[in-house]
């Protein structure tokens, strides 16, 4: 129903993609109002498990078929897999490098996303793209606030690292989602995610057993915080990501998603009060600049 309502305004692609980076720029904001009741790797399981009940529930009010061709589960399962270590990587570098560090470190799936869409989509990357995707980073750094006094101790190190391939991650994803919808009939897009969703908190509750950290939701507080991440991040924000991305190509989509951790930072300053100095906002206007030469389409 959704799909064919943005089919009918004719909303452009671009912009669902970017109100699905809107949706899950709330992803970071969630867990924080978690604070410790819960582990990262539980959390990220009942955003995903709730995520796939919305999106099965969805898709059976729209009355789509569940069933997927063979060849679309094994795309979906490896999309599974790749986000389940994207939430996996990116929740412990936060905790060891701090927030800001690990979501300027995973955004490198900007480059990761370009150069992966070059030798698996021969797209062409242009000067201009390089450039919007530079000044792009540049202004996320700034954004962020990150300075030089950073302690670089092992555990730090470490969240640099783990921050790195979760760029890796995210850019594997993207690209996997949109391999899926070119072998084979691609099935609907809810049916899609909520596979995906499904895999990624089976691999995530397996996971979820090396931690030592509570696993239930103690509170209502918490239960709620746990489904308005699965509905507004999982569900509504990959849905919009999900079925845009087979329309634009893999660079572009890349660069949009950076919208997810300028406003997660908004987000910050708007609910826990964070402050933004000059410099963040200086930060916000150069990349939100980028991102926007950066998705102008090439003219003839």
């Amino acid at each position: 129903m959704a799909e064919s309502f943005f089919r009918k305004v004719g909303t452009p692609p671009i912009l669902v993609l970017a109100f699905g980076a809107i949706c899950i720029s709330f992803a970071p904001v969630f867990p924080k109002m978690l604070g410790s009741s819960m582990g990262p790797t539980a959390t990220g399981f009942w955003r995903a498990f709730i995520g796939a009940g919305f999106l099965f529930a969805w898709a059976v009010a729209s009355r789509q078929r569940l069933i997927m061709p063979r060849v679309i589960f094994g795309w979906s399962l490896l999309a599974g897999f790749i986000f389940f270590l994207d939430l996996f990587l990116w929740h412990r570098s936060i905790m060891y490098s701090g927030a800001g560090m690990a979501t300027i470190l995973a955004n490198i799936q900007v480059f990761v996303t370009a150069v992966l869409s070059y030798f698996v989509f021969k797209e062409r990357l242009s000067i201009k793209f390089f450039a919007a995707a530079i000044g792009a980073i540049i202004g996320i750094v700034l954004l962020i606030g990150v300075g030089s006094d950073f302690e670089f101790t092992r555990l730090y190190l470490t969240g640099v690292l783990l921050g790195l391939l979760t760029g890796f991650m995210f850019a594997s994803y993207i690209i996997v989602m949109k391999l899926a919808g070119q072998f084979g009939p691609r099935p609907d897009s809810r049916v899609l995610m909520a596979w995906t969703s499904l895999f990624t908190a089976f691999f995530l509750v397996v996971a979820s057993g090396w931690e030592e950290a509570p696993f239930m939701p103690p509170d209502l507080y918490a239960l709620g915080i746990l489904i308005a991440l699965g509905l507004v991040a999982q569900t509504v924000g990959w849905w919009s990501i999900t079925v845009s991305l087979p329309k634009l190509d893999a660079s572009r989509s890349g660069l949009v998603l950076l919208l997810q951790p300028i406003l997660a930072t908004v987000w910050g300053w708007l609910i826990f009060a964070e402050s933004l100095t000059f410099i963040q906002m200086l930060g916000a206007a150069i990349t939100l600049t980028a991102i926007y030469f950066g998705s102008l389409r090439r003219r003839i």
